[in-house]
């Protein structure tokens, strides 16, 4: 007979540190970090955090984190599951039981997980091969009383059931390998715009907040209140799990160079322009499309700022082997300078220089025709030669029925009149 005991409230050394020490055996994630726990308190969660210890020795964590509600109820959500051996499922048996326990304690109507973990091997486009399957475990949770909720193909969740993961364990070139000839392109054309990428600091953040708002006003969504960037960044980047990534263009220098090809090819026009050869005739025709093309260039240039111009951003986060692109903005008033391809790259050329072993790209819709909006989303990252991953799903277990289905209907309204606030405010 195994001897299971929950303790309510491990340290941080404790609590990361099972993680580190085993990696190889459970599964583990950002969301489910410590510090992640403190990121979340911007949010208004209170982190939880919890273990499974068996005949005294660590094996499992949970990073719980509780919401409150109305009239003193609470709910637990558990980000991407337990971090623990999910194939044992005596273990996963106790630590549901026991979170069940923890939340009656507070008051909480049900508890959330998501966990990290593939239903089944997809392609490129989101259809179902052969390969790894998850089936059995849905239908255990579902046993111990968890309801799935139905599987979504976009972002309806709480985080996305999709995402593309790169294999960066190998060399840079085997990495390149796997790239789409487009994208090997598009990062060829950022070169010769002589795209400028660089690690930031915190005094970077305000510009990653500008390019966020030009997105959300593109894409007509809301992500978080903009004060987020920055106490996210100063949480997570003295412990080494965030940096921001940013990539700028020189219009000045750009400018006077065109001016100068333009110079060039003019001169060049005049060479040949009194030769009647053959040879000359196609000369000319190819200097006519230079310069057609270098003063449509010059034109559009003329008006933007003649200056340096921060045109693209990202948000990381480092945890153990991965790395995850967390948030990114661009400037689309840029984007034939192909800038967002420069820090990808970038990106990914550090985190194999660390060592790392998995770029995920955190999120993207599960079909090409669910795209909708996001398809521009979906394209761009499927380009980088990772696989398509999807996740098991979203699971409530729900501990107080009545109060439960009354919260989720209230909750999409909540939700719906939040953003009309937050829309109002930009």
């Amino acid at each position: 007979m195994r001897r299971f005991e929950l303790t309510e409230e491990l340290n941080r050394e404790e609590f990361n540190g099972f993680a580190r020490d085993n990696a190889d055996r459970v599964k583990t994630h950002f969301l489910g970090s410590y510090e992640w726990g403190e990121v979340s308190k911007i949010r208004n969660w209170q982190p939880l955090h919890v273990g499974v210890r068996e005949d005294g020795k660590l094996v499992a964590t949970a990073l719980v984190l509780k919401k409150a509600l109305v009239m003193g109820y609470t709910y637990f959500y558990i980000p991407r599951g337990f971090t623990m051996d999910w194939s044992d499922l005596e273990l996963l048996e106790y630590f549901t039981d026991a979170i069940k326990r923890l939340g009656r304690k507070h008051r909480a109507l049900f508890f959330k997980i998501d966990p990290d973990i593939k239903l089944h091997t997809v392609d490129i486009d989101g259809s179902v091969v052969e390969g790894e399957s998850n089936e059995e475990l849905v239908r255990y949770l579902e046993s111990l009383g968890y309801r799935r909720k139905p599987l979504n193909y976009a972002f309806e969740n709480e985080q996305p059931r999709f995402t593309f993961r790169i294999d960066i364990s190998g060399t840079m070139d085997e990495i390149r390998s796997r790239y789409s000839k487009t994208t090997l392109h598009e990062i060829r054309k950022s070169a010769e715009s002589s795209v400028e990428v660089y690690r930031g600091t915190r005094e970077d953040i305000p510009e990653f907040e500008r390019l966020t708002k030009m997105t959300e006003a593109r894409q007509d969504y809301i992500s978080h209140d903009m004060s987020f960037y920055g106490k996210f960044y100063d949480i997570l980047h003295p412990c080494g799990m965030a940096d921001i990534y940013l990539g700028k263009v020189d219009i000045r220098a750009l400018t006077e160079r065109a001016k100068a090809e333009l110079a060039e090819n003019e001169a060049l026009r005049d060479k040949y322009s009194g030769s009647q050869s053959k040879k000359s005739r196609n000369m000319l025709k190819e200097i006519d499309n230079r310069l057609t093309a270098l003063n449509a260039k010059l034109k559009e240039l003329a008006d933007k700022p003649q200056e340096e111009v921060i045109v693209s951003s990202y948000l990381t986060v480092k945890y153990l082997d991965k790395i995850w692109t967390l948030y990114g903005a661009n400037d689309m008033d840029y984007s034939r300078y192909y800038a967002n391809y420069a820090v990808y790259e970038k990106m990914i050329e550090d985190s194999n220089a660390e060592g790392l072993r998995v770029f995920d790209g955190f999120g993207t819709v599960g079909r090409p025709d669910a795209a909708g909006n996001a398809r521009g989303l979906y394209e761009f990252k499927k380009k980088w030669g990772g696989e398509l991953t999807e996740f098991i799903g979203e699971f409530d277990l729900i501990l107080n029925r009545p109060v439960y289905f009354a919260y989720s209907k209230l909750i999409p309204v909540y939700h719906e009149l939040s953003n009309r606030r937050h829309r109002n405010r930009q």
